[in-house]
């Protein structure tokens, strides 16, 4: 699984939309978009969340950081 499926996955068990999703953690609502739906800028990068983002999906989620840091690597590594 990978960080933005999972994203989605948590938010819509909690019915939340990508705002409220967004408020809980700390981003704006675009960049929480970008997150969710594994959006690519102009140079080929995925919008990935950060440390400080990982580690607030971690306690939201009540998932450990070591489970979400794979998350994110498996977004990473998907081209």
């Amino acid at each position: 699984m990978k960080i933005s499926e999972f994203l989605k996955q948590e938010r819509q068990k909690r019915y939340l939309t990508q705002e409220q999703m967004a408020k809980k953690l700390g981003v704006n609502r675009t960049t929480y978009a970008t997150y969710e739906n594994g959006w690519v800028d102009n140079t080929g990068r995925k919008s990935i969340p950060g440390a400080r983002v990982a580690l607030k999906i971690a306690k939201f989620t009540r998932c450990s950081k070591t489970f979400i840091n794979e998350l994110i690597e498996n977004e990473r590594k998907e081209k």
